[in-house]
């Protein structure tokens, strides 16, 4: 038995098509999938106007509705066959016709074509009952013209709690919180790489280590937490209690409510928005609870559902092998870029043993199929010691060559899972605080008892972790790591410790214990030479602030990454930069709609020429500003730095284009003098962010820095995020409130809390492979602070966690 042609495995750079009803969101959910990916985004209104001089309301007008029905359909065809390679076409309601739709089903064979809804209601309100009514039930035959599916979330709940953005309280209650276009933008632009396939390479190449390059089925270690439609339908927490609970959330189907598919679709948008890790989508076949199905039933209820699955682009599809093997192959020829786990599932008495002949016979069955992962799930009665699934293992190995699937196998009971340490990838696991009655598989194991065990039982080492720098006595890091330790279940430690040079550096780092370290002055730039291996980050900024020991048997890096939590002698060190994509979420979060990066236009200022200074500009241009100032006291420094990216950015071939005062393209340039106007030609900025030290560093002078106010003069205000959080109110903070309370309340204030909250997240999940709690560590520096404020009233030096 072989494989299905994949019928969805479309061009990386086929044109992406967008349909749904008015006020789906297609036109911006387009412009940001644009931008994103670099396409040209081409609207139907646009197109229409472009191929025949009118807009639709003159053309209609001018020569009727027949003659309008004809030319629109042929406009309409045009328009998808003159753009089938780099574009996002956002279609209008033209989508609705029978002419369109027939030519949407034909473009679908090759190209990705996206349905687009949401809320019912929010599509009402933009219209009278009657109308509405009408549209939304055209709007369903979206989905017999397209390929894909993407629910557009309206999610208004308190952002601030939100998981993924970690956000805390800030001291004066005015913090940022992501916008619902942000989380729209992030939601999209995810998918989008879902489904073209560019997400988890991009991630890995970029920096291996970080959480998201490496897919759980190759994690030394992982856990799938399974969720039910029959519980979220009626939740006891909330999303915020899921976080970092689990490698990935399985969402099994065993519940059928009224309008299944909408609410299904909704749920796979939360999970995402709310969790921000991948989706196992399984339909069970004979869920508890539920009302008896026939075969027949069973076969086109559940093969619809499982179609939907794969529509939303979920990350795995759980499919059972031993299902109708129509419905087996009408999922394999539709995967499109979800990967497949090819399920056996022994649920009764009778189950045949690990070392049955019949097992292999089933591995090789989902080999031949082309399932990314095999799943074998046996129920057992006492008739079978966990000895023997090892024994499979091994009989496996020799048996079928490589390359071979990731093995998901264990046995379970009426008690649950037999043991967590049976399976080594996606170990089902629940919440300590979630009672199902309708699972069998989850109803003891939590992730955190099961990555204790490993610890216990000496698969894992406690190991020593740091801060190391020559001003870290005030670091917060310790209390936020230790707490995030505690939480998932690690007996590291986490020390600051100071030093000042290299060799008392090297003598930390050589020992067998050590885990890992975050650095400050004055081993950010310095230790770079020493490295070998470093991240594309790292190497742009020029920068490293996170520094891991190699630990893996060979040289490949998913056996480094994977040895993390071992101790033993360090082969070598990774070098890696967090600085700058802590600062860059916490712009993100911060930036207003009116002030959303246009490349072009938008300028960003950076105060300071150190190490973070480095890391503020390299986020800036991620963000996709080029047009990047900078000023430093010592005018050298700046011009040193702007060299640095300037030529980094030109290697990229990242350039702005020329302004109209006849400048270069360069993307950074330097401020001279705060007295000087700002320079002619260019926007105002509207991010800011201060990177130097408010209080003595050193023997050095504080910065005292405030802004020249007419540099403060934009329109729509702008993000000042100031690092610095000795003091926290800083003279820039002070400056700023005043500012905003007296001139322009459209300015944002993060401060230095919010950045080194993000800083020690994106350490943790580096150092250890396992996602952070982001809100309780946010929460325990933030507490921390005010501890110390307590204790030392005033406490000297910048921010320890990140000086310069």
């Amino acid at each position: 038995m072989s494989a299905p042609k994949n019928e969805r495995a479309f061009d990386p750079n086929a044109s992406i098509v967008l349909v749904g009803c008015r006020g789906a969101g297609k036109r911006t959910l387009g412009f940001m999938g644009a931008l994103h990916l670099r396409r040209r985004l081409v609207t139907e209104d646009h197109y229409f106007e472009k191929a025949t001089g009118l807009t639709r309301g003159q053309y209609l007008s001018r020569h009727g509705r027949e003659a309008f029905a004809r030319q629109n359909a042929d406009t309409f065809k045009r328009m998808l066959d003159s753009n089938r390679t780099g574009c996002i076409i956002e279609c209008g309601m033209s989508s609705i016709t029978e002419d369109a739709q027939d030519a949407l089903r034909a473009y679908s064979r090759t190209h990705p074509v996206i349905y687009v809804h949401r809320e019912k209601e929010q599509i009402s309100l933009l219209m009278d009952a009657a109308d509405a009514e009408q549209l939304l039930k055209a709007d369903g035959k979206h989905r017999g013209c397209s390929n894909l599916e993407y629910y557009n979330l309206l999610d208004s709940s308190n952002q601030a709690s939100s998981p993924r953005s970690g956000a805390s309280t800030p001291m004066d209650g005015r913090q940022a919180t992501p916008s619902k276009l942000l989380c729209a933008r992030e939601d999209f632009t995810k998918f989008l790489d879902l489904i073209t396939g560019r997400g988890p390479t991009r991630a890995w190449l970029e920096s291996p280590f970080s959480v998201s390059a490496i897919p759980p089925e190759f994690r030394s270690y992982s856990y799938a937490m399974r969720l039910r439609l029959s519980y979220l339908m009626d939740m006891d927490l909330e999303w915020e209690d899921f976080e970092a609970r689990a490698d990935c959330i399985e969402l099994i189907i065993d519940h059928w409510p009224n309008d299944l598919l909408t609410i299904v679709s909704r749920q796979v948008a939360l999970i995402r928005r709310k969790l921000g890790i991948p989706i196992i989508f399984h339909v069970e076949e004979n869920p508890r609870g539920e009302r008896r199905r026939s075969l027949e039933e069973k076969n086109t209820m559940d093969a619809e559902l499982l179609e939907l699955g794969l529509r939303l682009g979920v990350d795995y599809i759980s499919l059972d092998l031993q299902r109708d093997d129509a419905l087996v192959n009408r999922v394999l020829r539709h995967r499109g870029r979800s990967k497949v786990i090819g399920n056996f599932w022994y649920m009764g008495f009778g189950a045949p043993p690990w070392l049955d002949d019949r097992q292999i016979d089933n591995y090789r069955k989902a080999q031949s199929l082309g399932c990314d992962v095999i799943r074998m799930v046996r129920f057992c009665a006492g008739d079978s010691d966990a000895e023997l699934l090892e024994e499979f293992k091994r009989k496996l190995q020799h048996a079928v060559p490589q390359p071979r699937p990731p093995l998901v196998a264990y046995d379970f009971s009426v008690l649950g899972v037999r043991t967590p340490l049976q399976s080594r990838i996606l170990s089902p696991v629940k919440h300590p605080d979630v009672e199902n009655e309708r699972d069998h598989l989850a109803t003891v194991s939590t992730a955190t008892g099961s990555f204790e065990l490993l610890f216990r039982q000496f698969l894992l080492d406690p190991l020593q972790f740091y801060v190391l720098g020559s001003n870290v006595s005030y670091s917060l890091s310790p209390a936020m790591q230790h707490a995030a330790y505690d939480f998932a279940g690690m007996p590291h430690t986490f020390q600051a410790v100071p030093c000042s040079t290299l060799d008392d550096l090297n003598q930390i780092c050589i020992s067998d214990a050590f885990g890992g370290g975050c650095l400050t002055a004055p081993f950010k730039v310095a230790i770079m030479p020493h490295l070998k291996v470093m991240s594309h980050h790292a190497t742009a900024i020029g920068a490293v602030n996170v520094l891991l020991p190699l630990r893996g048997k060979t040289n490949a890096i998913l056996d480094h990454a994977n040895s993390r939590n071992k101790a033993g002698r360090a082969r070598n060190f990774f070098g890696d930069n967090t600085d700058w994509s802590a600062i860059l979420t916490c712009l993100r979060r911060a930036i207003s709609p009116r002030n959303y990066v246009q490349p072009s236009k938008t300028t960003g200022l950076v105060i300071g020429a150190g190490g973070m200074a480095r890391a503020a500009i390299y986020a800036l241009i991620q963000l996709g500003c080029r047009n990047v100032f900078i000023y430093n006291r010592t005018f050298e420094n700046a011009v040193q730095v702007a060299n640095h990216f300037n030529k980094w950015a030109a290697e990229q071939g990242i350039s702005n284009s020329a302004q109209a005062n006849g400048s270069t393209s360069e993307v950074c340039r330097v401020l001279p003098s705060l007295l000087d106007s700002w320079p002619a030609g260019y926007q105002l900025p509207t991010m800011l962010i201060s990177c130097v030290p408010a209080t003595s560093v050193d023997g050095n002078p504080p910065a005292d820095f405030e802004m020249p106010l007419d540099w403060l003069r934009s329109p729509t205000g702008g993000v000042v995020v100031e690092l610095a959080y000795e003091p926290l109110n800083t003279p820039l903070v002070e400056q700023m409130r005043a500012f905003r309370e007296s001139v322009s309340p459209s300015w944002v204030i993060v401060d230095g809390l919010e950045v080194v909250g993000e800083m020690a997240i994106e350490a943790f999940e580096l150092m250890t492979g396992r996602m952070a709690p982001k809100r309780l560590m946010k929460a325990v520096g933030r507490k921390t602070w005010e501890q110390q404020q307590q204790q030392h009233g005033s406490v000297p030096a910048f921010s320890r966690d990140f000086a310069r």
